[in-house]
Formats: structure tokens, sequence, C-alpha cells
């Protein structure tokens, strides 16, 4: 008999069978028994999160011989055929591969006959934001008014990407990408299943690689398999993915509280020469900073191997790390090849320390460990907008309504909604200066309220309505900006950054011994301001 992928052969076949989507299991388990069926679902979400899984249990619980039910036996004849891939009145469409109106015409008009083997005549549309504007278009009318005996099952991974008018007509899913946790304990139990013995270090490190992908964690576990001879432990995982394993992460952090630049450095070739994933190594040590920081701000001890570097970091060396290596990460693929970018990293880590740290330790003291008490607890409360005028505080402040009911900030709720393109611009230049929970009501500038046509009408309604959860009236004003937009906000802070960063390096010697010697200039550094 040929081998089952564990992917296919634990793919489940009930709801109770579907970790780490509780809540729309809940919603489409309660729609069942409450007979309060909808004629198209859309489920969106990431690869590998159950879009497909969940909709063929749908088309089960719809067409099992027992009944309209949540619950499937999975051993009748129409359970087992939907499980099996022929089941006739079960048609699975992938729309990257049926694009043309054609193809859509053709499958509507099937549509219109009565299922032959089921109750039920389910239309699954994988990736369905893959059909053309004109496919759309004719799917549009049979949505409004389907048939009785057909239900639509939609799943996308851009769900952005779909016409408005389709969304509206649909009831909306979002799977969300499992937490490593879950992802670890499904794999525990599935191996354990599979009499596949399995490090607990090594299920962590394909949990974060599969990057809340139960399918792709499945995949990897089947390859960690073969690679380990029938058994996963954590340095065959680690060799096997190209990542480094705690106790080399604990080899960097040592020489980074030694302050040890050749040991740092050593350190980095050998893990190059080992052909490691550099960037991952470098997510490795994000791991490791946000353990450092929690434990500390609990007050409480790191968990192994990392807890001998408790005293090792302040608070805002750990910040400063984080950031240093979180922007290494991201900018890799711009360095002439990864080992030098990684270096320069590495080498930025040494370098920079928290304004008003203490001095970078002399590069020919002996390489001893640095410890630092942390610093004592700052007592936190709300910011004071008349402590500082042109801070943050003040001008959320300003943006408050005369009526002096507060609103949320302007630009965190637009890095909620996803706003893009011409959309964004709008919402960026505006102030919003009223909510409740039936309606908004946004206020526009003049010079940009000629962009709000009826199609961005359409799409902001449809970012407020999904954000909230439910419809919501956006009412509309044009006159003068009282309140800092989130497009002035952006320009401010870029503003400020250049300026602190520009004043940080003036107070560099280092620096000012260049600009002397050979007669440079400073530039204002580029930061992004968010």
């Amino acid at each position: 008999m040929s081998y089952l992928v564990l992917a296919r052969k634990y793919r489940p076949r009930a709801f109770a069978e579907v970790v780490g989507q509780e809540h729309v299991v809940r919603a489409l388990a309660n729609a069942l028994d409450n007979a309060r069926l909808h004629h198209a679902y859309l489920f969106t979400g990431t690869r590998g999160v159950g879009k497909t899984t969940l909709a063929r249990i749908l088309a089960a619980c719809l067409n099992c011989e027992t009944g309209v039910t949540s619950t499937p036996c999975g051993k009748c004849p129409a359970c087992e055929a939907i499980a099996a891939g022929r089941f006739m009145d079960l048609v699975e469409v992938d729309a990257a591969s049926r694009t043309g109106v054609d193809d859509t015409r053709d499958l509507l008009t099937n549509a219109q006959f009565l299922p032959g083997q089921g109750r039920f005549k389910v239309y699954l549309i994988d990736e369905v934001h893959m059909l053309t504007g004109h496919s759309f278009n004719a799917l549009l009318k049979t949505l409004e008014e389907p048939p009785e005996h057909v239900k639509f099952l939609l799943a996308t991974t851009e769900a952005r990407k779909i016409p408005i008018t389709v969304l509206s007509r649909c009831l909306q899913f979002h799977l969300k990408n499992m937490l490593p946790e879950t992802i670890e304990g499904q794999l525990a139990r599935i191996l354990t299943d599979e009499a596949v013995e399995a490090e607990p270090a090594a299920l962590a490190s394909i949990a974060r690689a599969a990057r809340g992908s139960m399918r792709d964690a499945l995949s990897i576990a089947d390859q960690a398999i073969s690679h380990g001879a029938g058994r996963i432990d954590a340095e065959s995982v680690n060799a096997m993915l190209g990542i480094a394993g705690r106790d080399e992460i604990g080899v960097l952090l040592e020489a980074l509280a030694a302050r040890n630049g050749e040991a740092l450095l050593a350190a980095a070739d050998e893990l190059s020469r080992r052909s490691l994933d550099l960037a991952a190594v470098l997510g490795e040590l994000q791991h490791a900073f946000h353990d450092l920081a929690v434990a500390a701000e609990l007050d409480a001890d790191p968990e192994p191997p990392y807890d001998r570097f408790a005293r090792s970091f302040s608070a805002e060396d750990l910040q400063v790390y984080y950031q240093i290596a979180l922007i290494g990460g991201r900018d890799l693929p711009f360095a002439p090849d990864p080992k030098v970018g990684f270096d320069m990293t590495l080498v930025r880590l040494l370098s920079f320390e928290p304004l008003g740290g203490s001095p970078t330790a002399d590069s020919t003291a002996p390489a001893t460990p640095r410890a630092r008490e942390p610093a004592p607890p700052v007592e936190r409360r709300p910011p004071d907008a008349s402590e500082a005028g042109g801070t943050e505080g003040a001008a959320a402040a300003q943006a408050a309504p005369a009526t002096g009911s507060a609103l949320p900030a302007w630009h965190d709720l637009i890095a909620g909604m996803g706003a893009e393109g011409v959309t964004l611009m709008i919402l960026e230049h505006a102030n919003l200066v009223a909510k409740n929970a039936e309606q908004w009501t946004i206020r526009l500038a003049h010079d940009h309220h000629a962009l709000l046509n009826d199609t961005q009408r359409g799409e902001i309604a449809a970012l407020v309505e999904r954000h909230e959860g439910r419809p919501i009236e956006v009412r509309y004003e044009v006159g003068e900006l009282a309140a800092e937009t989130p497009a002035a906000r952006k320009a401010r802070l870029k503003s400020e950054r250049e300026a602190e960063a520009k004043a940080v390096l003036m107070d560099d010697a280092n620096v000012q011994t260049l600009l002397s010697d050979f007669d440079a200039k400073l530039e204002s550094p580029h930061l992004d301001a968010r």
C-alpha cells in the first residue's frame, strides 16, 4: 500500500477534529444545528490553515444521509464519497486554472439542475480571487438569486481582491494563523499515533518554521521523519531547516554579553560555514531577546538555556537589540550577500546602546560578562497633554470632538482596517469627528474631497463594516481639519526621528572625527515613521 502523507492522512473530517479555528467551528455548528443556513460562505486566511478542509466538512454536514447536522456520521455513502473526493454533487473548482468567463458560465448553467446524489449541490471554488472581472459578474447574478438546492463555498488567501459586491453576498469567516503552541500540541498527538519519537524542542522548531500553517507543519514533520531515519530530534530538524538551535544562539548571547566582538564574529563564521539560514538565525535572536525582556518585565527567570543571561542585559539593551535584529533581518536581502548583512547586524548589536546607557566596554578589556542591575520600576500614568506641546498626547487631546466624547486614535483605526492605495490616501488626509455603534462621521479636506467617488465610498464602507463586524453608516463632511491627520502625523514623526538620530550621531566622537578629518557633512537619515 502506498504511503499517505501526514497532511492528508490526518485531515479533519469533522468539526470536532479541527484545531485552532474554534471561532469558525462554533459559528458553523450553531448555524447547522439551528437550521440557519446561508447560500454562500467565504473562508479567508493564509495557506494551510483549514479553508478547504472546513468547506468539505460543511459539505458533508449539508449532505449527510442522517440529515443536516453539525456532526455528520462519516459512514453513510454521501460522507464516504465526500471524504474520497468522488461525490458528484460536490463540485470543486480551482479558480487559478479556470478563470475564464466561459468556464464560470458553464458551471452556473449546471447549477440550475437538481442534485443527482445528495441534498444540496455544493460548489467549492478555491482561490476565488483569481477569477476575472467578467467571471465575477457572471457569478454575481447567481449569488443574488441562488436556487434553493445550491450552496457556494468560496476560499481565498486574498480577500481584498474580491469585488465588494461579491463579499456583501457571502458569510465571511477569517481563519487565523495557528499559534505555535497549538501546532506543537497537534503534532505531538499525531506523532504519538504514528509511533514516532519526537523531542519537544524539535516540535517547537517545526511549529515556528510552519508560520501558523498546520499543513506546512505536517509536511515539515514528514520530511523530518525521513531526515532522522524515523525519529525527530532537535539537532536533525535544525540541520534540515538550516536554523540555529538554542545552543548556537546561546554562544551569540554569551559573546554579546561579554562585549567580545572577536568571539561574536567567530560564531557568525561558524554559522555561515554550516550553511545555516542567517535570516532565521536573526529571527531566533529576536525570540531570545523577547523571552529575556518578558521575563525581566515579569520579574521571573527566563526559560533554560537562556536563564543564565537573566542579569546580563538591561531592559533598555534588550529593546535596542530586538530592534536592531528586526531591522537587520528586514534589510538582509539588500546586502551584497547574507553573510555581510548578518555580520553588520552583529556589529551594530555591539556598537549601539540606549541613549544615556553605559559606555561600550574597551575592546582591550578582558571578555567578562557585563551584569547590571535592572532599572527600578517606573510608575506608569496617563500622559498629560499640558506637559509637552506637540506630543502625540496633545495631538490626541486636540482631536477629541467638541462634545467631549473620547474617540480612538484615527491612525490606529486606519492601520487596523488595512486600507490601501487611493482609499488609504483619502483616510490619511481626513479626521474622524464622530463615532458610535451605528455611524462614523469622517471630515475631508477640500483638496482631497475630489478623490471620494462611489468606488471609494464603497471600499471605505466595506473596510469599516469588516473592522466593526456589523453594518455601519459612514457619513462625510468637507471642511477645515482641526486635528492632526495621520498623514501629517507620519511626516511629523519622521522629522522628529531624523532630528533625534542626527543629534545622537553628532554626539558620537567617531562621527566628529570623520566630519573634521574628511571635511564631511552629515546627511539626514531616512527613517520610517510609524
